[in-house]
């Protein structure tokens, strides 16, 4: 079985792609990278979606209405001795009946004889049934009969037996025949009489010649009965007045089976009985072996006395009688599981016992009486099975035993024991190679193997039981379908009943099942109840033994999940695990090195103790708890998740004493350190845990959300300048929370929830709801609301909104320009000055959570929200627009988080507003893709792909004034008795359970050869192969030739291009205006593929671009200089882009006197991201952990303008400085003495950096000042030196990454070309036209691709790409004026 799709992949330097260095020519290997951010968890989040929901779904197998048939009714009209007038037998003809000659007794005995060996047979089906023999009866007796079993069986089945061999046939009109009192006549007797008498569920065997007229008589009475039943109308219960509707039993599901159709007679063969039909339902193995024998002439040598000598018993599988009668059942099943649809086959096989044989052995009846030219008939109508060809199965079985017959006979007339003699049959054994092979071979399809029903039977089996389980086991891992099969066929008795064997070889495969089977029906709790079936799989958790098991801690995690399931909504099940000590035993597993069981042991921690106020009392007395608190920062999100889904479980349920809240409040605190979470899952579940919080202190918070209003309110009433108080005070911190230490500590001895746990937790909520994720946004907004609504259902926040509204009527635009998420936003000083212990103790311990607290979104944004929904805290205004003067009348980025109070449901995020796109070539248009919407773009909150709302446009901004004055109204309006949505409910549970119904054994598809992924994969790595094969030859050639000319241009139409960077092997170039505008262009063709919003707030834009997983499915990384970066998928389909993930990188910026940057350095070789600007830290992130790694002291007071890394290793990381420093760290060395080495030969700020490829040491650097430094990071002073434009200021720098080009931008006004020898190789001027249509723009930014030999540059509003004339060349050609040895 595989390994937790959770646990790490460790990258070796073989899985790296060796990349050439500026002096190496040598070509780098094209292995695939690991994919980060591709993890089930990147795809939704956590979050159920309808197709997994729809497909895991199974039918109802249970059998709801059990039926037993109580009472049967044996009538034999034989009349022995006189044959029937209508009937011609033939002599000598068949005369047996019940096996006996009725000739051979007196008339009478021989009819009580037969009576009784038919009652015998019946009995072996069905013991304990009541039955009623009725010898050659009258019309009165035969009512009389009727009527008493019904009226005994009550609403159970009854079974009506007719042998009508001595009365005439039955006639068309559905009458039989009795006999009068003196048997002097043949009295008729309607089949519609017998359905009165007997009523339903009943089911009839017809064994008589033309039998075919009975079942079409009774289903003509029957469908009319019915029909009038339902026409009657409801009558009126004197006693209560109230309607009631007849209840009645449907005719039409009664059962029948007739022994030949309507014209035929029953066969006459002296070889057969003469109830030969009666024979084959209740005594098949006897005449399907007398039969095989007459079928074959070469079984001469057996009797039919040898035959009825078979030695055994029917119920004894170990005997040559019992083995034949266990691979009968066997087949029949199988036979009817693979022709009858499921409900069919349910209600006949698996509802009723005594049905089932009847039914099994009609199978029998159908093969043998066709060989006789009569053609049984049943209701309900089955399809033939006589040509099945597990039928030749059967007779290899038949003959088999049969060529042991006559000595086993002769050993057991001599009284030796045949055990050790007989061979038993290799049927089982070739079956389960059978379904082995299909399970090899033909598993693709989602047809069940014809094998299943057989597989079953062979549980039974001792022999063949381990191989049997681990068979199915496999069957079961292909899916919900398999499951669902394997339910409908009859499983669960099975493996229900194996829980009681102590065999230790069956644990692994039982629990694999049993998790199986649960994954997909969670519907078994009273089952597992049952017998104490749970003990089985808490007994693996605790036993030391169970080591002996492979792979253990998968199977304990599979043990969990079941109990977790056991326990869901299921208080029985809770008690008993409690008692069971269950919450113990998963405590010990809670530092397994197995992620999968560590997530397990925490939810099924939770599962015990939810609404289950005893277990959290044990709990809180055993600490168990607070155990779950160091899950809070384990490695893997998954388990960080079950842990936090565990504690928002625990909260509640228990009456509040000052214990219960200190620990609750404990807890608060405790969880808080997700906050800093780079996981969205985690950060989620945060959420429902602190929405859990509220729901209990609810009035604590409704205070404490009041008096955060008030004081915000009055420092605003302070505030001269909105926009000022906006930009200024909650950004640079003037004047505001950080400014005024003093009026701070007033502040805080003002209110009483102020420095209390209810504020902190308050504030945090308050950041999270304008969390950069916003599926995580939107569940916070829904708790943050729900306490301001119940703040403004108080009358005291009454006249505070009034009051608002009435004194900043003027001063609405100004609120709307106030972004929930303004960049490194305050809400108040007490997010920085916690003085309680509790919260001092916390910021202490979970790396200064005041920091992630600076961007909380403000009371009086949330109160405006209120007070007009239709303004929305994050606008997008039209990019086309210049940034001093944008269109206030353009469609804006509207309704982003629509939300609905009663259900706490998600939306989408609408549109981009439709640009006019324009080429770079005048007089032509785009094609008919970039025509349309290319701002069409959009984001399911769950991740999931549903219609889009259409785009709505937003109020203009410049309009609010005019409707200041009707806010007051629409406040009063709002609806403030919407019923609350918290706590919140979490889906991580079944979320998680879905883990279970995916393969454990299947290869995943990109490694599967031959599937879609992996031939995409496979066509990837031949492109990429092809690509660096013939670039990398020209890089040598590249460095003595021209390099300007131009290769294409676009207008972006999204403003200026502060940001460009290329795929590395698709021809994409991903560009960033100066704001939120991220657009994808394909530069082969001119043409958009797609324009998105990076829903960064305003006043904030994006400062890093990367492109992620490019060897396979691409992703763009954002970052911004609020500190978030966040990440998109699909990003060449704009109807499906999605956001994968999204944090806050840098919770603690710090401005200075220059524009905050946040800076990346994405490592694909080890999946690290480096990040660091206006801070004093290089923060490590690790992708696949999702976790802060590490965090390295800069040990600078200056800003962090560059990062970059070695390519190998990723442990060598350069940072160049503001104040034109450059220092080297390690990152294998502790992070207080990572830094290494410091270089300071540049006197301005560092531009931009880069180190050598392939894990050189070779490092080129750029300042402002105009001079660029080569370095060899073992020497403290630099290689060389160029100063590049002495007078003028270098605004930008980018090296190739394989061969020696460097590109800079010069005041940004042109453009140098140059190699490393500082030989200019092009020089482009931005004045005179060539980078696009605009005259006098400015270069913002360069690029180089980083294999192909072109270079983007970014201006105003458009991309230029230029070239080297060697890319056009083709290889192997060297020009005659070039010498490759020069």
């Amino acid at each position: 079985m595989s390994n937790s799709p959770m646990q790490s992949s460790n990258m070796t330097s073989s899985e790296v792609v060796d990349s050439q260095s500026i002096s190496s020519q040598t070509i780098p290997d094209t292995l695939f990278h690991y994919q980060y951010y591709s993890e089930k968890r990147h795809v939704n989040n956590g979050n159920l979606s309808d197709n997994s929901l729809k497909k895991n779904q199974v039918e109802d197998w249970r059998m709801r209405e059990r039926l037993k048939t109580v009472s049967v009714a044996l009538v034999l009209c034989l009349n022995i001795g006189i044959d029937p007038p209508d009937i011609v037998k033939t002599s000598p003809c068949a005369k047996l009946e019940c096996w006996i000659d009725p000739f051979a007794y007196p008339q009478q005995k021989a009819l009580e004889t037969i009576g009784k060996l038919l009652q015998q047979q019946y009995e072996v089906w069905q013991p304990r049934a009541r039955y009623k023999l009725s010898l050659d009866p009258s019309a009165e007796e035969t009512k009389k009969l009727c009527c008493s079993l019904r009226r005994n069986a009550k609403e159970e089945r009854v079974l009506f037996h007719y042998n009508g061999h001595g009365v005439p046939k039955p006639t068309p009109g559905g009458e039989i025949w009795v006999f009068n009192k003196n048997y002097t006549q043949y009295i008729p007797v309607s089949i519609h009489d017998i359905q009165t008498w007997l009523g339903s569920p009943s089911i009839f065997v017809y064994d008589c010649s033309n039998a075919g007229n009975i079942v079409n008589a009774f289903n003509r009475f029957a469908k009319e009965r019915d029909n009038e039943a339902r026409r009657q109308l409801p009558t009126i219960d004197p006693q209560t007045g109230m309607k009631t509707t007849p209840r009645f039993s449907a005719f039409k599901n009664c059962i029948q089976l007739a022994a030949c159709g309507s014209n035929e007679i029953l066969p006459m063969n002296p070889d057969l009985p003469a109830d030969i039909f009666s024979c084959c339902l209740t005594t098949p193995i006897q005449i399907a072996l007398r039969w095989f024998v007459m079928q074959n002439p070469l079984l001469i040598h057996i009797t039919p006395d040898m035959i009825n000598k078979i030695p055994g018993r029917l119920n004894d599988r170990r005997t040559p009688l019992g083995e034949l009668n266990w691979i009968f059942t066997a087949i029949t099943d199988t036979i009817a599981w693979n022709v009858l649809p499921n409900d069919l086959f349910k209600r006949l096989f698996r509802q009723d016992l005594m049905v089932a044989a009847l039914f099994r052995n009609y199978l029998l009846a159908e093969r043998i009486m066709r060989s006789f030219n009569c053609h049984p008939m049943s209701s309900p109508v089955l399809p033939p099975t006589y040509k099945n060809s597990l039928w030749k199965a059967w007779d290899l079985a038949a003959d088999m035993c049969l060529s042991q017959l006559p000595t086993l006979i002769k050993k057991q007339e001599a009284g030796e024991n045949i055990a050790l003699e007989y061979k038993h049959s290799t049927f089982f054994t070739e079956q389960l190679t059978a379904f082995e092979v299909w399970l090899a071979k033909g598993s693709i399809s989602k047809k069940p193997p014809e094998q299943l029903p057989i597989v079953l039977q062979v549980l039974l089996s001792q022999v063949h039981r381990l191989r049997a389980l681990m068979l199915l086991s496999r069957f079961l891992d292909l899916g919900p379908w398999a499951v669902d099969s394997a339910l409908s066929v009859g499983i669960f008795p099975y493996v229900l009943k194996l829980l009681q064997s102590p065999a230790a070889e069956l644990k692994p495969v039982l629990v694999f099942i049993w998790a199986k089977i649960l994954a997909v029906d969670q519907g078994c709790q009273s089952d597992l109840l049952k017998d104490s079936g749970y003990a089985y799989f808490i007994n693996i958790l605790t036993n030391n033994n169970a080591q002996q098991i492979q792979n253990i801690s998968e199977h304990r995690a599979m043990c969990c999940f079941i109990l977790s399931v056991f326990c869901h909504n299921f208080r029985e099940g809770q008690q008993v695990c409690l008692r069971s000590n269950l919450l113990t035993v998963c405590i010990l597993h809670l530092n397994d090195q197995d992620p999968l069981l560590r997530q397990w042991a925490c939810i099924c921690i939770g599962k015990v103790w939810e609404n289950y106020p005893e277990a959290k009392t044990i709990s809180i007395r055993d600490n168990i708890h607070e155990r779950l608190f160091g899950i809070l920062t384990d490695i893997v999100p998954e388990v960080r998740a079950a842990a936090m889904y565990a504690l928002g479980t625990f909260i509640g349920g228990i009456e509040k004493n000052e214990q219960i809240i200190g620990i609750e409040h404990n807890l608060a605190i405790s969880v808080l350190v997700a906050t800093a979470d780079a996981s969205p899952l985690v950060r989620r579940e945060l959420v429902i845990v602190l929405s859990a919080i509220v729901h209990n202190y609810h009035s604590k918070f409704v205070n404490a959300a009041n008096e955060l209003m008030e004081e915000e309110r009055k420092r605003i009433s302070n505030t001269e300048d909105m926009h000022y108080y906006n930009a200024s005070n909650y950004v640079k911190g003037k004047g505001g929370s950080e400014g005024s230490p003093s009026s701070s500590s007033n502040a805080n001895a003002s209110h009483s929830s102020h420095n209390t746990i209810y504020s902190c937790v308050w504030k945090v909520l308050l950041n999270l709801s304008v969390d950069p994720y916003p599926e995580v946004a939107q569940l916070a907004s829904c708790v943050v609301d729900d306490v301001n609504m119940h703040l403004l259902k108080n009358s005291f926040s009454e006249n505070i909104s009034n009051q608002y509204l009435q004194n900043n009527s003027g001063n609405l635009s100004g609120i709307n320009d106030l972004s929930a998420g303004q960049n490194a936003q305050t809400t108040s000083n007490s997010s920085s000055t916690i003085t309680t212990t509790t919260t001092t103790t916390f910021a202490q311990s979970s790396g200064n959570i005041v920091n992630t607290l600076r961007r909380s979104r403000s009371i009086v944004d949330v109160l405006k929200n209120f007070a007009n929904p239709s303004m929305t805290p994050i606008e997008v205004v039209n990019p086309t627009s210049s940034s001093q003067n944008r269109n206030r009348n353009s469609t804006l980025f509207s309704n982003s988080y629509k939300r609905n109070s009663s259900t706490g449901s998600l939306s989408q995020l609408s549109s981009l507003s439709t640009l006019t796109p324009k080429t770079s070539e005048p007089n032509k248009t785009l094609n008919k893709k970039s025509q349309s919407s290319v701002f069409d773009a959009s984001f399911n909150m769950t991740s999931m792909k549903n219609s889009l709302p259409k785009t709505e446009e937003n109020i203009d901004r410049n309009n609010n004034g005019n409707m200041a004055s009707n806010n007051k109204s629409k406040v009063n309006d709002v609806n403030l008795n919407t019923e609350s949505v918290i706590p919140l409910k979490s889906v991580f549970f079944f979320w998680s359970s879905e883990y279970f119904t995916e393969s454990q054994t299947k290869v995943p598809e990109p490694e599967d050869p031959g599937s879609i992924r992996f031939n995409e994969r496979q066509y990837k790595h031949e492109r990429l192969e092809k690509l660096i094969n013939d670039t990398h030859p020209r890089y040598g050639l590249a460095s003595t030739k021209h390099f300007d000319s131009r290769v294409t241009s676009f207008s972006c139409d999204i403003g200026p291009i502060n940001l460009l960077t290329f795929h590395e092997f698709e021809p994409w170039i991903a560009v960033a205006n100066d704001k939120e505008v991220i657009s994808l262009w394909n530069y082969e063709k001119n043409e958009r593929i797609n324009t998105f919003s990076n829903l960064n707030p305003i006043g904030s834009k994006i400062t890093s671009l990367k492109f992620i997983n490019e060897d396979d499915i691409t992703l763009i990384m954002a970052g911004s200089n609020d500190g978030v970066v966040r990440l998109f998928r699909h990003i060449d389909e704009p109807s499906n882009l999605e956001i994968v993930s999204g944090w806050r990188a840098l919770s603690d910026v710090m401005p200075t006197n220059k524009i905050s940057r946040l800076i990346l350095d994405w490592q694909q070789f080890t999946g690290s991201l480096l990040c660091s600007g206006d801070v004093r830290v290089i923060r490590i992130w690790d992708a696949q952990h999702e976790l802060c790694m590490q965090e390295i002291p800069t040990k600078s007071n200056s800003c962090v303008t560059c990062l970059t890394s070695d390519n190998v290793t990723g442990n060598l990381i350069v940072a160049g400085f503001g104040d034109g420093m450059l220092k080297l760290y390690d990152r294998r060395s502790p992070s207080r003495e990572s830094m290494l080495a410091t270089f300071a030969e540049h006197s301005a700020s560092i531009v931009n950096a880069f180190l050598g490829r392939g894990g050189t040491q070779d490092l080129i650097t750029g300042s402002s000042g105009g001079d660029i430094k080569f370095w060899d990071l073992r020497i403290p002073k630099s290689l060389k030196s160029l100063e590049i434009y002495p007078s003028g200021e270098l605004t930008s720098l980018t090296v190739h990454e394989h061969a020696p080009l460097i590109s800079c931008g010069i005041n940004g006004q042109s453009v140098k070309i140059f190699n490393t020898n500082n030989e200019v190789l092009g020089s482009i001027r931005a004045h005179e036209g060539f980078l696009g249509s605009y005259r006098n723009s400015t270069v913002n930014c360069l690029g180089f691709h980083p294999h192909q030999l072109i270079l983007g540059c970014g201006n105003e509003n458009s991309v230029s790409i230029f070239g080297s004339e060697v890319r056009q060349w083709k290889l192997p050609f060297i020009p005659p004026e070039y010498d490759y040895y020069e």
